[in-house]
């Protein structure tokens, strides 16, 4: 499947898969510091090459480990392509948009890139601190009993993490449209500012998980277009087939490529037996 892949599109294919939707309770299937490693033993399969595709199936994680990512595959690489056969959510769309192109299958999305605080949106979070505030403004402190819960959780620290946060997806996001997608082009900063306005937009997306399909996407003008036919096929293939692997498996994320490599992380919830044929090097619990 993946060598069917790399003929079609000419150049090497990383893959980069989770079990998502329908991993355990508290799995570790999110973009940690530990998939560095993942991705530096990735990238021994592919020495040589300047350009690279990447499948990407995640619901996001943590900004700073998608940073260090996009380290490794931009230093490696001088094009990076991501292929999205069914989800990119949160920094996994941020690690997107670190592509030279993004390509999406007619059922994949991207989401939205605002930062969350504790699993809570960190907008959320600015949003009721703001609206505690305007309604004391109003009725005074006889309404304090009624909000000290909510104000005893809303500390200065937490507030400043929100806003930190914010600004920091918000900043790599600018960066790496900037240095790559756009690379060169002067007169696109305004299309990528109306990109990352739409997708750290949580005011207008009223959820973090809200589903951006092709059709949601097209008009920011981005370099995002839907697979050829031939391309979607092997897509959907590929990612029936690898989350059908997980499902029978102790795997809840895998690193893979054409060349052989094959590893990943291991989530036990119960007795399961490992098959045949599954990696042997493996991270996690």
């Amino acid at each position: 499947m993946y060598r069917e892949i790399e003929l079609l599109r000419g150049r090497p294919l990383l893959v980069y898969t989770t079990k998502y939707p329908g991993a355990p309770p508290k799995a570790p299937i999110s973009i940690t510091v530990e998939d560095v490693d993942g991705f530096t033993d990735l990238l021994g399969c592919v020495q040589g090459s300047e350009e690279v595709d990447v499948l990407i199936h995640s619901p996001g994680g943590s900004p700073e480990a998608t940073e260090r990512i996009v380290g490794l595959l931009r230093t490696t690489f001088k094009k990076v392509y991501f292929l999205v056969p069914h989800s990119a959510y949160s920094a996994a769309t941020m690690l997107a948009l670190s592509g030279n192109e993004i390509v999406l299958h007619p059922s994949a999305t991207l989401g939205p890139i605002d930062p969350q605080v504790n699993g809570v949106p960190a907008r959320s979070t600015q949003r009721g601190f703001n609206k505690v505030r305007d309604i004391l403004r109003e009725q005074g402190p006889e309404a304090i009993p009624a909000y000290a819960p909510l104000i005893e959780k809303l500390t200065l620290e937490l507030l400043e993490i929100c806003e930190d946060s914010l600004s920091l997806s918000k900043e790599l996001a600018r960066e790496w449209l900037t240095n790559y997608m756009f690379a060169g082009d002067e007169s696109a900063a305004e299309k990528i500012e109306t990109a990352i306005e739409f997708f750290s937009n949580y005011d207008q997306h009223k959820t973090h998980s809200r589903p951006f399909t092709f059709a949601k996407l097209e008009h920011l003008k981005l370099k995002i277009r839907l697979a050829e036919p031939a391309l979607e096929q092997l897509l959907r293939e590929a990612h029936i087939l690898l989350m059908g692997y997980l499902s029978v498996t102790p795997f809840v994320k895998l690193y893979e490529c054409a060349g052989g490599i094959s590893w990943g992380t291991q989530f036990l919830s119960g007795p399961m037996v490992q098959p045949p044929g599954a990696p042997e090097s493996t991270i996690g619990e």
